[in-house]
C-alpha cells in the first residue's frame, strides 16, 4: 500500500507546488534589483582584472 501512497503524494506536491502564486510585490523586486547590482559589480571586477 505505501508503494502507491508516496508516489501520489509526491505528484499532489508536485502540482500543489507549481499551482502557487508568482509574487511580484516591493520586497522582491528591490532584493532582485539589490542582487543584480552585486552581481554586477562582482562581473565587473573579474573582467578588470583579466
Amino acid at each position: 500500500m505505501h508503494i502507491l501512497i508516496f508516489p501520489a503524494g509526491f505528484i499532489l506536491w508536485y502540482l500543489a507546488y507549481e499551482a502557487k502564486p508568482i509574487i511580484n510585490d516591493e520586497v522582491k523586486l528591490h532584493w532582485e534589483e539589490k542582487n543584480t547590482n552585486k552581481r554586477n559589480k562582482l562581473l565587473n571586477i573579474i573582467n578588470e582584472s583579466f
